[in-house]
């Protein structure tokens, strides 16, 4: 899910810019992005220290229970421990993707999500003014480096940005079109994307004896870095057809696919306070009622759990997205017309 986020990040962040350099629009482009890279921190991090004060509080409130132990070390719920964990959940200084802290683990991401940000937006500054093929050959270069020293997050948004490009160039094209339209390319693409969906599967663990998946024990790479390497690839495969497959965006582009799409960032943001609130609790409850013995009874447990907490959790999220995302956008954009300088005659 992470990897296709930053792909899909790397995507919406420099499609509309792109579509500037083929335009040779090159003052309002910079203007844009200016804008853009002066937002970014505050929309990514304000929304995400509003659900760190809310597990702050529940936690504070007993409402969830708090471990003795955290990453092998002795944990007091307290004033200098969440501090300390919003030190690290915003700290995008680091290259490490471990984030220690118990507030809010999903949050190792946001940091993440912003420095590869800063890298697509530097690769758009630097590269804006030179030829489409140039770009490419640069993204590319850049995508096999960052895989290369097992920077999969840098390559990722970087490919995101590479599929803007392509789908920039074909649409600028009639031919291209043309030629993406054919049937043979829309089922070699689909075929594509059904083995990023196979290849996105790789499992967490004795990936290499599980079925489909021992070829990797012969292929780079040959470290733990196996697993994410390859669920990395997975992201870019299915991403990547996206924009030439309108048979697939139409299932995207549904009113409940589009609505989850809007309360996606707050889901993310409110789902691991829900999970150790009411998800655990109503993952109890159907284990008292129907056993916690056997694989088929575990996983009827699971599914009634889950079918239970999936609406409560998605309340949650819309109310989080009107209370605070929503804001944070409005607010984000007030600040910034604050800060800006005001052009004299």
């Amino acid at each position: 899910m992470v990897s296709i986020f930053f792909v899909v990040s790397g995507f919406v962040l420099t499609h509309r810019f792109i579509q500037k350099m083929h335009r040779h629009e090159y003052e309002t482009l910079f203007s844009g992005l200016t804008s853009l890279t002066f937002r970014r921190a505050i929309r990514l991090f304000l929304p995400a220290l509003v659900s760190c004060l809310l597990v702050y509080v529940c936690a504070s409130l007993h409402l969830m229970k708090i471990p003795k132990m955290v990453d092998k070390e002795k944990f007091r719920h307290g004033w200098p421990a969440f501090v300390s964990y919003l030190d690290d959940e915003s700290n995008p200084w680091t290259w490490k993707l471990h984030m220690k802290g118990w507030y809010n683990p999903p949050l190792w991401s946001i940091s993440v999500e912003y420095r590869g940000s800063m890298v697509v937006f530097l690769t758009v500054l630097a590269l804006a003014r030179c030829r489409a093929t140039v770009r490419l050959a640069v993204e590319w270069a850049i995508i096999l480096h960052a895989f290369g020293h097992e920077r999969w997050d840098v390559a990722l948004f970087v490919a995101g940005m590479a599929i803007a490009e392509l789908d920039v160039l074909v649409n600028l094209s009639p031919s291209g079109k043309a030629f993406m339209g054919q049937k043979c390319i829309k089922v070699m693409l689909c075929v594509i994307m059904l083995a990023g969906v196979w290849l996105s599967g790789f499992p967490r663990a004795n990936g290499l004896k599980s079925f489909g998946y021992a070829f990797s024990k012969n292929v780079y790479p040959f470290t733990g870095y196996r697993r994410r390497f390859w669920i990395s690839v997975a992201a870019i495969l299915i991403v990547g057809p996206m924009p030439h497959l309108p048979s697939v965006q139409a299932f995207f582009g549904t009113r409940v696919i589009r609505y989850l799409g809007k309360i996606s960032f707050a889901l993310y943001l409110v789902h691991g306070l829900g999970n150790r609130t009411i998800g655990n609790r109503l993952l109890q409850l159907t284990r008292t009622t129907f056993g916690d013995e056997g694989y088929w009874v575990c996983a009827l447990t699971f599914i009634i759990s889950s079918l239970l907490y999936a609406p409560i959790v998605i309340w949650w999220s819309d109310m989080y997205w009107r209370a605070v995302d929503t804001p944070s956008t409005h607010f984000t954009k007030w600040f910034e017309g604050k800060c800006a300088s005001r052009v004299t005659s």
